[in-house]
């Protein structure tokens, strides 16, 4: 198992490998062509960066067997997809800043998944050979505005709306991983991926038979019982996957003039 980190490095930026307090330089410029030099740098110092530059982030709604269905509703046979904009991405101890056009806010913790190199009409057995590794993610969503609009687009693209654990971990077994998630303290949502509906592999395969996936693209699986926690300014929100890693951000009211 790795774990790697983008951080700036002089004038543009850079991946390296943690070991221990220290990180190993990479160089290459996609996750298959990385390679290590003997360059050690201090962590402490390092600006870090998003762990991923995605060109597009898949999300995955409905996912898990827990999802609270309404009289009459049957569990989904394959989950909801939709994009979120990479603007979106923050890392954590970065704020989420809450827009006035958002009434209800939510908070949702996934899995996210990172792809390592170009996938298209992946078959299921070969998917895992796609991907450079995982992370923590924190899917923001305007509730009220994913009511409103029916497509999700403007409930969960707006800036700050994604913050992601800054390592991407390599080489572990994503099937049996335990979520949770605190605000204020307090127990929020948790799970495990064993009770994914559609597995990622499944995600993969079925997801690059509708869109090319390219390396640094971020497929986020969903979240416990298909929908988050209501969340206000002022709130500190905690996401933890086993051995993935942890994310903690705050929500502050935006500052400025909005016009809409």
């Amino acid at each position: 198992m790795d774990r790697i980190i983008r951080f700036r490095y002089g004038d543009s930026a850079s991946y390296g490998l943690l070991e221990g307090d220290t990180v190993r330089r990479l160089v290459g410029v996609c996750p298959e062509q990385l390679v290590k030099t003997d360059e050690l740098l201090s962590l402490d110092g390092l600006e870090r960066l998003v762990p991923c530059v995605p060109s597009k982030i898949i999300g995955t709604g409905l996912n898990y067997r827990d999802v609270i269905l309404a009289p009459g509703e049957s569990l989904p046979d394959r989950p909801k997809i939709f994009l979120k904009a990479p603007t979106a991405l923050i890392l954590s101890g970065q704020n989420v800043v809450q827009p006035p056009m958002v009434k209800e806010l939510s908070c949702e913790v996934e899995l996210g998944v990172v792809v390592g190199k170009t996938a298209k009409c992946v078959p299921q057995d070969e998917a895992f050979d796609y991907i450079w590794g995982y992370l923590v993610a924190n899917d923001m969503t305007a509730s009220d505005l994913q009511r409103e609009d029916t497509l999700w687009a403007r409930a969960k693209s707006f800036d700050t709306f994604l913050p992601v654990s800054g390592e991407i971990v390599t080489d572990i077994d994503p099937s049996a991983l335990t979520l949770r998630s605190t605000i204020n303290g307090q127990p929020a949502q948790s799970g495990s991926t064993a009770d994914l509906i559609c597995n990622i592999p499944w995600l993969i395969s079925y997801i690059s038979h509708v869109m090319t996936l390219l390396p640094g693209d971020l497929i986020i699986t969903g979240t416990p019982s298909g929908y988050g926690k209501r969340v206000h300014a002022g709130d500190r929100m905690v996401m933890e996957i086993d051995g993935v890693g942890r994310l903690e951000n705050q929500v502050v009211p935006f500052e400025g003039a909005w016009l809409f």
